[in-house]
Order: C-alpha cells, then structure tokens, then sequence
C-alpha cells in the first residue's frame, strides 16, 4: 500500500482474523473499507482466494523452512514482483497483471508459434528457484 497505494475497499471472508479489532484498525489508518464476501456463497471471494492458493502451491512450497516474520515479509515481497511482472494470467488472455494495470500495449506470442522470439528476458527468483520469463520489448 505504501508503494500504490491504499485500495478502495478489502474483500475478506468471515474469519476472525478479518473482522477483529486490530483489523479494523488498520483498515481504517488507511482509510480501506471493509467488504465480506457472501457466507455459504462459492465464488464471491474467488479471486482472492486464487491468489492465496497460487502463494501456497507454486511459491512458498519451493520454500522448505521460513525462518521468520522478516523472511516471510522478503518471500511475499518477491511473490508479488514474480506474480504481478512475471507470470502470465488465464483470466488475462496470458498477460500480466502489470501489462493491464500500467497499460502496456504487450502482444503475446501466438500458441501454435513455431518460433520463440528472440527477444524474452530471464529472472530467476533465487530462493524458490522459479524461472520467469517475459517480452522485453514489442515490435
């Protein structure tokens, strides 16, 4: 939030962790209003749930101990870089989060391209060991 700073509104679920004091606190310093996704209803926090789900299996699994609050602070760090620059979205038609939030006009290779294009730069996130790899430039 400090670096794009505070969303409109939060969507959580139920949980207590969600509608506690402390909670409540902060969302309210940075003046976040609070939303709760529909009790019993599948879907209506899909898309924060997803990004959980993808944090737990295809990030933090490659990681075999967090040695701490700081740790994991630099881990989630990462993981938003690697999940917001680097890794392509179904729900995008294989862009990234990035190319549509910074409005970047990215043209994807085609899926039965027989070529790769020469032009793909390489980030290798040291800790989980994940390649990303993405467009430097589009003609």
């Amino acid at each position: 939030m400090e670096e794009h700073d505070a969303p409109k509104h939060i969507i959580s679920d139920h949980a207590s962790v969600f509608t506690g004091d402390v909670f409540a606190e902060l969302l309210d310093s940075w003046n976040i209003k609070p939303r709760l996704g529909a009790v019993g209803k599948h879907g209506s926090i899909s898309v924060t749930e997803r990004v959980i789900k993808t944090l737990k299996y295809e990030w933090l699994k490659h990681i075999p101990i967090i040695k701490g609050f700081d740790h994991l602070t630099m881990l989630c760090k990462e993981y938003e870089n690697w999940y917001n620059s680097w890794r392509p979205h179904m729900t995008l038609d294989g862009i990234r989060p990035d190319d549509v939030y910074y409005e970047k006009k990215t043209k994807k290779p085609k899926r039965d391209s027989k070529t790769v294009p020469c032009h793909i730069e390489q980030h290798l996130f040291q800790e989980t060991r994940i390649m990303g790899y993405r467009l430097k430039a589009v003609a």
